[in-house]
């Protein structure tokens, strides 16, 4: 399930850059399904804390940032998309997540406060988004390498940054060194923007 370790990427990263426009579309990630990926990200976390510490160079770990936002951009294109899907089955999204969240915890359909054609609706459009969510895994695959870093290396270098403090901060530094750059070069060159 590469997607739903992506959407870790994605959060981690809108975190760390703490720029408005990442931080709204961040919002929009998180009303998708906020339970889920807070429950994900302790689970990966958990299995994480072992691993070891791993070397980046700043010219890799600014791919890494590099890759990363294309990924991100990937995925919050494909999450309107879902969003879509779970409208067009006439389901409202919060009613999706109260489902996916009760069924990812376990509980039985017959404990939620939901109609049986909520959840007749609700696996509807969990079939059409496992489809999408194949379709996602193998695209963000494709995106990754075509930005010239390996899959396995990328993952590697998310793990490391969900625990490394250190990593977190030079993330940090560059993001916001690139956007002061950006910021800059429209200054000096509006008509260009």
């Amino acid at each position: 399930m590469t997607f739903k370790y992506l959407s870790v990427i994605a959060l981690a990263l809108s975190m760390l850059a703490c720029q408005s426009e990442q931080s709204e579309q961040g919002e929009a990630m998180t009303e998708q399904a906020p339970q889920e990926q807070q429950g994900e990200m302790q689970g990966q976390f958990d299995q994480q804390q072992a691993a070891p510490q791993v070397e980046v160079t700043d010219e890799e770990l600014e791919e890494f940032v590099d890759v990363s936002t294309v990924a991100q951009e990937i995925q919050m294109e494909a999450q309107t998309d879902m969003v879509t899907v779970v409208e067009d089955e006439g389901l409202d999204v919060e009613t999706y997540n109260v489902i996916a969240e009760a069924r990812y915890n376990g509980q039985s359909d017959e404990e939620l406060d939901v109609s049986a054609d909520d959840l007749e609706k609700f696996d509807s459009a969990s079939d059409r988004i496992g489809e999408m969510e194949e379709e996602l895994d193998e695209k963000m695959a494709e995106a990754i390498e075509a930005e010239g870093m390996d899959m396995e290396r990328f993952m590697e270098l998310n793990m490391a940054l969900q625990q490394d403090q250190e990593l977190q901060q030079r993330v940090q530094q560059m993001m916001m060194d690139s956007q002061t750059n950006q910021q800059q070069q429209q200054q000096m060159n509006p008509e260009g923007s």
